[in-house]
């Protein structure tokens, strides 16, 4: 149970990370030229919903039984990678 509940901890440590990184670019979209600004803003709107996505299935991770544990937190796992993923594919495309 120790190891579940660091475990979710340090997802719930993600999440406040990817909030601080999503307020950045939602700010840094101010500055961008028009023509790229939809883009940029299309790409933060997937980050969004990635993001939002990945709460969902750390909530199911709390909420789950030990039985259902390993395939929730496999889930889990499967969208914190798309997130990360869809983080360094926007932070390459508009550095």
């Amino acid at each position: 149970m120790e190891q579940r509940n660091e475990y979710i901890k340090k997802l719930e440590e993600n999440i406040a990370v990817y909030d601080e990184k999503i307020d950045d670019m939602k700010a840094k979209a101010a500055g961008i030229k028009a023509d790229m600004k939809a883009e940029y803003l299309a790409q933060l709107d997937a980050i969004e919903k990635k993001r939002d996505a990945f709460v969902i299935k750390c909530e199911q991770l709390k909420d789950s039984n030990e039985q259902a544990w390993n395939d929730v937190k496999a889930g889990t796992e499967k969208a914190w990678n798309e997130l990360e993923h869809s983080f360094g594919r926007a932070l390459s495309r508009f550095r």
